[in-house]
């Protein structure tokens, strides 16, 4: 780690007066997240067949799909809802290896999730990055069957590492990189903006809006020459997710609809509504606590992407709103880690005994317990 990361890192792995000097080391923490995962494949394997789970998980059809279009450069029969900057790492792994995309999708969401495991590690050190790593059962899946959270967070935490070094122009290029692949990345985009803004730095401000611009035409220029509009593939979640709507709404008003609607079983519910109040809880402590309020002051980009990812996730006006939220909040969970520090129990072992039983349960849920109840009686 160099001089310049130690001496900024270091006031955050205090954060709030806790004294974690005796945090997991990064190979601690890493052999931690290569045991769990690795258990929770385990547990999966021995309840179904993994490459079945792979290839209808999530949106990895859809995503394979806009990556082949991409490889042979042919959109005619392509629905283009989702972001193509995944898509188009995965033509780019499928066609220097000849792998197929969904092996080439495995691989980058594999690889990006250590990495980011590596980033939180550098950013706000062990007990961070080993709760997170072991907190969600959607980070788990989304780092492990595919997904585009992995590759997202890898590009935002990347932008935050370079922001606390001053390179500045890396942050911007590397949050343009994270807002193609999935559009919240606009808000650590800003957060570089924001934090050049504060320091009158408008020597690294005006270029860092020119990368920012430039990936944006590069990204947008194959939708208008192929499929004629810059926001083909928004018009596609206009049509699916907002039902033709505004993506916003009064915070809290399409969870509250969606949980009433009664479509959801009550283990559904309870667990959405668990980490709704985890994160409304931890984003209350974060704000009304000096120390955090002092840290988002600190590092204005981390601080930044909080605030305005927080508002999104309360306000996105969509049916997922409240079904896919575990999903959706991934990207801040390592705040509410960090905001909740000071009460969790710093022991290397209870970390581990959670880990374990959090990929255990993770690949029961996969499955679905009923499903995995059936193949233990059937196996008995």
């Amino acid at each position: 780690m160099s001089e310049g990361l130690q001496i900024q890192v270091a006031p955050t792995r205090t954060f709030g007066g806790t004294n974690i000097s005796r945090e997991p080391s990064q190979g601690q923490t890493l052999l931690l997240v290569v045991f769990c995962y690795a258990f929770y494949l385990c547990v999966l394997s021995l309840v179904t067949g993994y490459w079945g789970v792979v290839s209808y998980y999530g949106d990895n059809q859809p995503y394979a799909q806009i990556s082949s279009a991409i490889r042979h450069w042919d959109f005619s029969q392509l629905h283009p809802k989702l972001f193509w900057g995944l898509p188009y790492a995965m033509a780019l792994v499928s066609k220097s290896t000849g792998a197929s995309d969904l092996k080439s999708l495995l691989f980058i969401s594999m690889a990006a999730s250590l990495i980011v495991i590596f980033m939180i590690y550098r950013l706000w050190g062990g007990w961070v990055a080993g709760f997170f790593a072991v907190a969600s059962r959607e980070w788990i899946e989304r780092s492990l069957l595919g997904g585009a959270e992995p590759l997202f967070l890898a590009c935002v935490l990347g932008s935050f590492v370079a922001a606390r070094k001053q390179r500045w122009l890396l942050a911007s290029l590397l949050a343009s990189l994270a807002a193609i692949v999935r559009p919240m990345g606009i808000f650590a985009l800003v957060g570089v903006g924001v934090a050049l803004l504060v320091k009158r730095d408008f020597r690294r401000l005006v270029p860092a809006v020119l990368i920012g611009v430039t990936v944006g035409i590069l990204y947008i220029l194959p939708l208008v020459l192929y499929l004629g509009s810059p926001l083909a593939n928004v018009k596609g979640y206009d049509q699916a997710d907002w039902k033709s709507g505004m993506p916003l709404s009064i915070p809290l008003v399409a969870i509250t609809q969606d949980a009433l609607a009664g479509r959801a079983t009550r283990l559904n519910l309870a667990r959405t509504v668990l980490w709704i109040v985890l994160i409304l809880i931890s984003t209350g402590v974060i704000i009304f606590r000096k120390a955090s309020r002092d840290y988002l002051r600190q590092f204005p980009v981390e601080g930044t992407f909080f605030v305005l990812y927080v508002l999104l996730l309360f306000t996105y006006n969509s049916s997922w709103a409240r079904e896919e939220f575990p999903r959706f909040a991934i990207p801040i969970i390592p705040f509410v880690v960090l905001g909740l520090l000071p009460w969790i129990p710093k022991d290397r072992r209870l970390l581990w005994a959670f880990g374990i039983f959090s990929a255990t349960l993770s690949a029961i849920e996969t499955v679905g317990f009923v499903h995995t109840a059936e193949m233990i009686r059937k196996a008995l």
